[in-house]
């Protein structure tokens, strides 16, 4: 409900975007998906996510008259390859869940499915380097700590650093926000 709201002021901010093919890594119910598509009339879709999730976001995509541009996936981006050939991917409120190794990982099945020169967009809490702004981040961190096995906030320069392992280049901090909605672009170089 609350990706609903945001998502299609928060993809308007980022505008204006150009791709072909998105991917939406874990996308849920569809709320990014259907504001990305909303902003790039010719573009389509695949949504990622859990077997369990498709039926609720399939169901979204069709409300939203879409389901024509968006192909469903399931799979757990844990074990599962992703699919390849999208040329933007967009990795929404999940980087906090996963330890720095899981980040990477997943960076860099990304990046495997990505076409060349290829972006990708990741939007999460991000962190100063003091690990103390902005202040909701720093209690979501421990949230983190006792709810997962390695989430937690993360830097900047930390999710740079894991990006670029894992092949990418050109990292930027686009956005920055006081809870959720920091964006970061980096191109597969």
């Amino acid at each position: 409900d609350l990706a609903g709201t945001t998502a299609p002021a928060l993809v308007a901010e980022l505008g204006p975007l150009t791709f072909r093919r998105l991917l939406d890594v874990g996308g849920a119910s569809g709320s990014y998906t259907i504001a990305f598509l909303e902003a790039v009339p010719g573009a389509v879709a695949t949504l990622f996510d859990l077997p369990a999730v498709i039926p609720m976001a399939r169901q979204r995509v069709a409300e939203a008259g879409l389901a024509d541009r968006v192909t469903f996936a399931p799979g757990d981006f844990y074990v599962d390859p992703l699919p390849t050939g999208a040329d933007f991917a967009w990795i929404s409120a999940i980087v906090h869940q996963n330890s720095r190794e899981q980040n990477r990982e997943l960076f860099a099945n990304v990046y495997a499915a990505l076409t060349d020169r290829g972006q990708v967009m990741v939007r999460d809490i991000v962190m100063d380097e003091s690990r103390t702004q902005p202040p909701a981040g720093a209690m979501f961190a421990v949230n983190m700590l006792v709810g997962t096995q390695g989430g937690g906030t993360f830097t900047f320069a930390e999710l740079r650093d894991d990006l670029s392992a894992a092949g990418f280049a050109d990292v930027t901090l686009v956005r920055q926000d006081e809870w959720m909605n920091s964006i970061i672009r980096a191109v597969k170089g």
